[in-house]
């Protein structure tokens, strides 16, 4: 258990420091950050979605839990519009909530976590639930919602053609049909390569945004931020999937997901709309070390 989650926190510590250091010694270009983004999206994240997808059970059960993140989702939409229409957050800040709190890192983080605390047998688990969850809810509602917030109008066949052209949505569409018309091996081979790309770049991506005061300058926004992200959305998802008896043995994964700390992509898309990238970074930066620590809590309480 402890080598697979170390693993993963050294890789956090180390890929976060050598953004700060970077940026501390002027090491890249001020917009460095923007290039790194932009590979993320379109080469590191669309990789992750065909190999990730490349085995997949096709079950009702399974699909369940892809729910999760949809459900988690749209309850933090609800509580940060609320909080916006009581004049605490401003529509930036509302929106950079929505997206860090209310998307888990389901992948970078959640499966390693998942396989050092249950065993590898439920990582199929963790891949629906990123993948069939996550992914596509940041495709489907996510980016869409996040335009109509920032701008303040909907076009739909504006909306559908950046559904369409958004590269994750076409990795999407495209490790449906390796489902069934299986290409040469050296496909997955090349994209699992690109795919570990994705987290070590988008954390020197955040490390290059991070200002040691912005952790006090966002303090209440944090605080309400990740006390939904790591507390409350796991006790929703917990009395929810307890309320409907989902199966006993994958509800423990579900609610594990649910604890992981903030996505890493959505947060990168909304620094890449200029949605607050200052608070999405602290947010970030200490929502996901700090779920290394609460899932281990999440496990003890849920079993």
């Amino acid at each position: 258990m402890l080598p697979a989650i170390m693993a993963v926190m050294i890789l956090i510590v180390v890929s976060f420091l050598a953004g700060v250091l970077l940026r501390r010694f002027k090491a890249l270009p001020e917009n460095a950050h923007t290039v790194l983004n932009g590979f993320i999206i379109y080469v590191s994240l669309p990789a992750l979605v065909i190999k990730s997808l490349r085995i997949m059970p096709m079950t009702s059960t399974y699909f369940g839990a892809a729910l999760m993140p949809w459900i988690m989702f749209l309850v933090a939409a609800a509580l940060f519009l609320l909080l916006e229409r009581l004049k605490i957050f401003n529509r930036n800040t509302t929106i950079a909530l929505m997206v860090t709190a209310g998307l888990a890192n389901t992948s970078f983080v959640g499966i390693p976590v998942i396989e050092a605390l249950y065993g590898k047998q439920y990582i199929p688990v963790a891949v629906i639930i990123d993948q069939m969850g996550t992914f596509l809810l940041v495709s489907v509602l996510v980016v869409p919602l996040m335009d109509f917030l920032r701008i303040g109008e909907f076009n739909l066949r504006h909306a559908i053609r950046n559904l369409l052209l958004f590269p994750p949505f076409i990795a999407l569409i495209l490790a449906f049909i390796f489902q069934w018309l299986r290409p040469i091996e050296i496909v997955f081979t090349v994209a699992e390569r690109l795919a570990d790309t994705l987290a070590p770049v988008a954390l020197v991506s955040v490390g290059l945004q991070w200002h040691p005061s912005h952790v006090s300058k966002f303090a209440k926004e944090l605080s309400i931020g990740l006390t939904y992200k790591l507390l409350l959305a796991p006790l929703l998802i917990f009395a929810l999937y307890t309320a409907v008896k989902y199966h006993p043995e994958l509800k423990k994964i579900v609610i594990l997901e649910a604890a992981m700390g903030p996505m890493i992509t959505g947060g990168i898309i909304a620094m890449q709309k200029n949605i607050n990238p200052p608070l999405v970074a602290a947010m970030l930066s200490v929502g996901i070390p700090l779920s290394l620590v609460t899932s281990l809590a999440v496990k003890l309480f849920f079993r």
